[in-house]
């Protein structure tokens, strides 16, 4: 339901689906007579809570898979 201020309320399955926290950003698209929402994507990698509640980083869209390789290269270079 619209609020008298605008404002709407997104249903808990919904925001667990779309995985979304307090402060993420979402954007709002407008397809007829559909408005869509949508998880506006990181630019950067991201720590989140994974299954169990440990702390997982997820990398952006977009960014280049990390292999092994990759990730040993980026640690010869950490101080």
């Amino acid at each position: 339901m619209l609020s008298t201020k605008g404002q709407l309320v997104i249903p808990n399955r919904f925001r667990k689906a779309l995985h979304l926290q307090p402060g993420d950003k979402v954007s709002f698209v407008i397809e007829g007579e559909k408005l869509i929402l949508q998880r506006d994507q990181p630019k950067r990698a991201q720590l989140v809570r994974g299954k169990f509640g440990r702390p997982v980083l997820v990398a952006p869209p977009g960014a280049p898979p990390m292999t092994s390789e990759r990730v040993k290269a980026i640690l010869e270079n950490f101080p």
